[in-house]
């Protein structure tokens, strides 16, 4: 997730009377600074960097008491990228402290997609073929025509005309899951739910805790920072916007270095079964994920200098690969906690074959993914969008 924008709601009225007071304060002061550097390109690679920043914190600011955590992993990401611009030790800092946060907050999301996950294949591998004409006859779409009954789906699974007789070419019966009425699966569902609904309840109090803690509060006045005054290396520096392209280059360099040593070509077959053995190989493809953003993200910097119709064209491809990967580490973490849930003390033989299953179908959804990417990537490689010449003509 590019990835849809998260929001964590403030426990406390203070937060939300900080976030105002901020607000009004940077729009009263720098509304007109910030309209004269929209009307105009940045002249120099320290003004087009500081706009940027500028924009991202005023949305973070402009947001609160909600959190959006995509613009925090924005503007995080461009700290990095661009760090040789920055004064080294508050640029550190202040994406230490956004790391932080952005994992505390993310927790109670990610809970909520595991469970949601895990539900859903459960619910697809214990469909019968009732329950499949009954939500064929639900999701019929709204025309003019009336929507078949599930007993009118069910005839023509069978073969059989409205007047009893058979009819000439027979119709396969709805295709059953594979743990259709298995006796485990009522307590596999139960047991997940229990489980990931107590730590989404754990993770959401940690959120609240936080936004109400003195430390946010620290890190709103930061990020006040970068709307005002924002601290560079060299504060004197007049290199032209141009000036970022090659940094924009080496995020570029650094993710198609480490896509390179991915067996890219084994992922091209689908179903080759390398995500069901070894679960350990997916700390690499997380971090392709990471790199992917990063340069998304630096490319989005340099859109004045790269025109519109050419940035958007590759921010996009980008982000299409994020959104590839995000269903990897959702797939993957969905299958670590129906693993987890499988070693729990004293549930039934049944219960625990349940789940294992659950877990080899989200290792399958995580090498599908793989293969999606493999698919996408070299198209995305081959068209000189990620190469130096690219970004520095």
């Amino acid at each position: 997730m590019t990835d849809a924008p998260s929001a964590a709601q403030a426990p406390t009225a203070t937060v939300r009377d900080h976030s105002a007071d901020h607000a009004a304060k940077h729009t009263a002061d720098h509304s007109a600074d910030h309209t004269a550097d929209r009307a105009q390109p940045a002249r120099s690679a320290s003004q087009a960097l500081a706009t940027h920043l500028a924009a991202q914190a005023g949305s973070f600011l402009r947001g609160l008491p909600a959190v959006d955590l995509t613009t925090l992993r924005r503007v995080s990401a461009t700290l990095h990228t661009f760090d040789a611009l920055l004064d080294p030790g508050w640029a550190r800092e202040l994406r230490e402290e956004l790391g932080r946060l952005t994992g505390i907050l993310g927790q109670e999301r990610a809970h909520d997609r595991r469970l949601a996950r895990l539900l859903a294949s459960l619910d697809s591998l214990t469909c019968t073929g009732a329950t499949s004409a009954t939500a064929a006859a639900a999701t019929a779409p709204a025309t003019g025509t009336p929507a078949p009954t599930a007993a009118a789906l069910t005839a023509e699974q069978t073969g059989t005309d409205r007047g009893g007789e058979s009819a000439t070419v027979p119709r396969p019966r709805a295709a059953e899951g594979l743990l259709a009425g298995h006796p485990g699966a009522p307590k596999a569902r139960a047991l997940l739910e229990r489980q990931l609904t107590l730590a989404r309840s754990r993770a959401h109090t940690t959120a609240l805790q936080e936004l109400g803690s003195a430390r946010f509060h620290a890190l709103a006045d930061r990020m006040t920072l970068l709307i005002s005054d924002l601290p560079l290396r060299d504060p004197g520096d007049t290199a032209p916007a141009e000036a970022l392209l090659p940094y924009a280059a080496e995020a570029a360099r650094s993710l198609a270095s480490a896509v390179a040593e991915l067996p890219l070509q084994r992922a091209a077959a689908p179903y080759n079964g390398d995500a069901l053995h070894d679960p350990g190989d997916d700390l690499p493809w997380r971090r392709i994920r990471v790199l992917v953003q990063h340069t998304q993200y630096a490319l989005e910097v340099c859109a004045g200098q790269l025109g519109p119709r050419t940035s958007q064209s590759a921010t996009g491809a980008l982000a299409d690969l994020a959104r590839v990967l995000g269903r990897h580490r959702d797939a993957a973490d969905a299958a670590e906690a129906a693993a987890l849930a499988a070693r729990t003390p004293r549930i039934t033989p049944a219960t625990a074959y349940v789940l294992g299953v659950v877990h080899a179908d989200q290792r399958l959804e995580v090498e599908a993914a793989r293969h999606a990417f493999s698919s996408n990537w070299p198209d995305l490689y081959r068209s000189g969008w990620l190469t130096d010449p690219w970004l520095t003509r």
